[in-house]
């Protein structure tokens, strides 16, 4: 058996897709909690009234009950699911409203429920916490309370976005940490030798220029970003200016 379960508004929307056929054989309502309620038009209006009072967007919670194949749920296994996902979403009983209405698609029946998340005695919403993860465990529990079949995993499965990229940034992590830690083998150097960095371009062509003195009172006739430059940074790195600014080193 398989539960899944998402919160969601849309009032309309669930109610047409409660009623709609479609490729469904056959669409049953099981249950309507207010009593008030004639049919699931009426009975969505209800929860729009309570839910409508609050500042809650998505104050419906809705989960497909999905049996195995070849499993027929009767009505009381079902009831007994669907108080197990109440009671363990937090939702006190007949504190809430609900809807259980069963479809019947190639054969295969499944149910959906919905409850408004606002509370009838207290007026504010209910979050259910981990929902999605207490409808897997509830599907488990009651599969063996019921002696229904276990879902077994699904083989080959392909990793989700939120898997891969949890993935991705580890490795990234762990690159990182390895780079920042290395260091050089001792094997990659013969004994009774030194190793010398090796000079880039820039460095060649700077120490091919003299480093003239350059006290203040000879700047004149200087570029005024040179002059800028040199008050800066010129005057403590005196050959790297002068890589800079080639056409000064001979003033």
């Amino acid at each position: 058996m398989i539960i899944k379960s998402h919160t969601r508004g849309g009032y309309r929307a669930a109610a047409d897709y409660m009623k709609e056929k479609g490729k469904n054989e056959k669409t049953r309502l099981v249950e309507l909690s207010d009593p008030s309620a004639h049919n699931l038009d009426d009975a969505f209006h209800n929860m729009w009234v309570v839910a409508g009072k609050t500042k809650c967007t998505k104050p419906l919670h809705h989960i497909s009950i999905n049996p195995m194949k070849g499993e027929h749920l009767t009505d009381k296994q079902l009831m007994a699911i669907v108080d197990r996902c109440e009671e363990a979403y937090g939702y006190k009983m007949f504190h809430h409203q609900r809807v259980i209405v069963e479809h019947v698609k190639d054969g295969r029946q499944h149910f959906h429920v919905i409850w408004n998340r606002v509370s009838l005695m207290t007026g504010t919403p209910v979050w259910p916490g981990y929902h999605w993860k207490k409808s897997k465990e509830v599907a488990q529990e009651m599969e063996a309370k019921l002696g229904l079949k276990r879902t077994e995993p699904r083989q080959g499965k392909k990793p989700s976005k939120r898997e891969l990229s949890s993935a991705r940034t580890k490795r990234s992590t762990r690159a990182k940490m390895r780079s920042s830690t290395a260091k050089p083998s001792a094997s990659s150097k013969p004994k009774g030798t030194k190793l010398t960095p090796t000079k880039t371009a820039i460095e060649k062509k700077s120490s091919s220029i003299p480093v003239p003195i350059r006290p203040a009172a000879q700047k004149k006739g200087w570029p005024e970003a040179a002059i800028v430059d040199w008050e800066v940074w010129g005057h403590l790195f005196p050959r790297w200016f002068f890589v800079r600014w080639p056409e000064l080193s001979n003033h």
